[in-house]
């Protein structure tokens, strides 16, 4: 297997970068010291420089790319940069479409407040949202919730007031769904100067 790097135009060494499309996101740059986490929707990973370990449960397996899927509990341990590309599922159900689109632009919305929209029983609706994404409303509301924190983050607001404006009850509770998520804190983030980029065109985005 040829485990060559990938071109250092990919991705510049010095430079941390975070895009972000409605739902789906992705980073590329250091590895970065990850703890154990569960993300809210499938994640692809790619060592860019060399292969990573991945840690499942009591598997441990050396691999150069990886599709992790959502609500899977892992540890990437890398030592060269990484590429994260948060995806969600391509979904057959026009109301699940609606329903995310929902929580997207309104991330505070409740089950049954969502459910009602789109006319299903709240009992039918989660079944049928789990079954069409995998992930669960409540792991996915994170998700949508995390996004809007980005963003708000990218036009100047602080975490306190995004995260609050995003529908988290505290500081310390955006906090630790951040570090569930995705394995570190948002101001380990922050401090690599890390840049963020909202809606890119497509020469914007990454490529590998």
């Amino acid at each position: 297997m040829d485990y060559a790097a990938l071109p250092e135009t990919c991705c510049p060494q010095d430079r941390a970068t975070i895009w972000i499309w409605p739902g789906h996101a992705a980073y590329l740059g250091p590895s970065l010291d990850l703890h154990p986490h569960f993300g809210s929707v499938h994640c692809f990973a790619v060592g860019v420089d060399a292969p990573f370990l991945l840690r499942i449960g009591d598997n441990e397996q050396k691999v150069r790319s990886a599709m992790i899927p959502a609500r899977t509990r892992h540890q990437v341990v890398s030592h060269g940069r990484m590429l994260y590309l948060y995806l969600e599922p391509d979904l057959a159900d026009e109301r699940i479409r609606t329903a995310l689109g929902l929580l997207r632009a309104h991330p505070c919305l409740s089950a049954p407040q969502v459910a009602a929209e789109i006319s299903l029983s709240t009992s039918r609706f989660l079944h049928l949202f789990s079954a069409q994404t995998g992930t669960s409303f409540r792991r996915y509301r994170l998700w949508a919730r995390m996004l809007r924190v980005a963003a708000a983050a990218v036009e100047g607001a602080d975490l306190t007031r995004a995260s609050a404006e995003a529908g988290f009850a505290s500081p310390s509770h955006f906090s630790d769904a951040f570090h569930d998520m995705f394995g570190l804190t948002a101001s380990t983030v922050l401090a690599t100067n890390t840049r963020i980029v909202l809606d890119p065109r497509p020469g914007d985005a990454p490529t590998a």
